[in-house]
């Protein structure tokens, strides 16, 4: 027979409130050993989607235990910006702001961790002044750690900048944010690439504001900035050729002839072609035949090339109208249907059409056929409704199509693909035959 000791009822209840609380404070402990352990520049990269689970799930419980947790641990900065993330990921703004400037007292110095997560906070909740007073509250020295969190703060900030639609604003403090990363003694590339994609970003919209304003030389001055920043981006040397055919039709005729060099689809015909007439007035009033009639023969020979090789957007309207996915147990059947209008100033015949489709972002199928090869699409015309369809292997469930997209491409010259329409399947109407 086997014989029980008596315990007292009391000593349980003490040892099991014991054991709880030492296994939260054990909990709370092994997350800060861990969260302390993450750089400042992964903190930039760390979104709430990231953020597993288990983490969520235990926020309150341990919130729960604060005032006990406090007292064991109330004079450790890594507990006290552990406590304000817990705070921050709850969006109690106060507490996060508390808890987050108590570890700047306790450890002013420390990892610049508590600066980094207090900025956080304060544009996640559009106040940037405050963001900006914690960043300039440091003296610049000679620290690393002081360097890079100078360098992530302030791409913090520009990020905040450029969401709000103040491009200058952010390019002031991307270029900030640049200066501080060159002193840096390790510097990942990643970062570097982030930063320089901010600048280039940041100058190009500023340049687009002061041309919806008129203001084409200061659009100039900043996308040669931009130009500065990225010298290989097609992009910005054709929207230095727009702003350079308003002011210096002759420097303008230089950009565009990189982009017909390299892709020619990209540039509109018509603005090409007028710049080149304009350069040669100007070429014309000045006195200058030979280089005047140099501009007109490079205008005549453009026409034709763009006439014989390019399908673009200044050619055609795509009407996108439906797409449809009918699943079988044999096949899979994907239909499209679409029109296009002839938006140009000659008739197109003989435009060739590709059709990608994507599965999961990998190309699943290709489909190519020739449009207008008998009859040709006349100026303003619109043509009949295409229907295009494709019959892929059959799909393993039945009423969805998940991660399924497609990309139309249009073109004369296969060197010269134009994209003109991107969908999706995954939001298409699904039937069963």
């Amino acid at each position: 027979m086997i014989k029980f000791k008596k315990i007292d009822f009391l000593k349980i209840k003490y040892f099991s409130t014991f054991f709880t609380a030492f296994c939260l404070a054990v909990i709370v402990v092994t997350c800060i050993l861990i969260n302390a352990r993450l750089s400042i520049e992964d903190q930039l990269y760390i979104t709430k989607e990231h953020k597993t689970e288990f983490y969520k799930k235990f926020t309150t419980s341990i919130l729960s235990q604060e005032e006990f947790l406090g007292n064991l641990y109330s004079n450790d900065y890594k507990f006290n910006i552990y406590i304000g993330g817990l705070y921050h990921t709850i969006d109690n703004f106060e507490k996060a702001e508390f808890y987050y400037k108590r570890a700047i007292q306790l450890a002013p110095d420390a990892t610049f961790e508590h600066y980094l997560k207090l900025i956080m906070l304060y544009l996640e909740n559009n106040k940037p002044e405050l963001a900006e007073q914690i960043e300039a509250s440091i003296a610049d020295r000679s620290s690393q750690r002081l360097i890079r969190f100078k360098c992530s703060a302030n791409i913090l900030l520009a990020d905040y900048y450029y969401k709000k639609e103040k491009p200058l604003a952010a390019n002031k403090k991307y270029i900030r944010a640049n200066y501080y990363f060159d002193k840096l003694k390790v510097r990942k590339v990643r970062i570097r690439e982030y930063i320089m994609n901010g600048i280039l970003a940041s100058n190009v919209k500023i340049a687009d504001n002061y041309v919806a304003q008129n203001n084409y030389y200061e659009a100039y001055r900043y996308l040669k900035r931009a130009e500065k920043a990225a010298p290989g981006n097609l992009t910005v040397k054709y929207k230095l050729a727009l702003v350079l055919s308003y002011i210096q039709p002759m420097k303008a005729v230089k950009y565009f002839e990189i982009i017909k060099s390299k892709e020619p689809q990209l540039a509109s015909f018509y603005l090409y072609y007028e710049t080149l007439m304009r350069a040669a007035d100007i070429a014309r009033g000045r006195g200058d035949l030979p280089t005047s009639k140099l501009y007109t023969y490079k205008a005549a020979s453009i026409k034709n090339f763009y006439q014989n090789n390019i399908i673009n957007n200044d050619n055609v309207e795509f009407d996108f109208l439906q797409s449809k996915i009918q699943t079988s147990k044999k096949a899979d059947k994907f239909t499209l249907r679409f029109r296009i209008k002839n938006i140009s100033n000659f008739n197109i015949s003989n435009m060739k059409i590709d059709i990608l489709i994507f599965r999961k972002n990998k190309l699943s199928a290709s489909y190519t056929q020739t449009l207008f090869d008998k009859k040709p699409l006349h100026v303003n015309e619109t043509s009949p409704i295409i229907n295009v369809i494709h019959s892929g292997s059959r799909h393993y469930k039945k009423i969805a199509y998940p991660d399924i997209s497609f990309e139309i491409y249009i073109y004369k010259n296969e060197k010269y693909k134009t994209l003109v329409y991107k969908g999706n399947f995954g939001d298409s109407l699904v039937t069963e035959f």
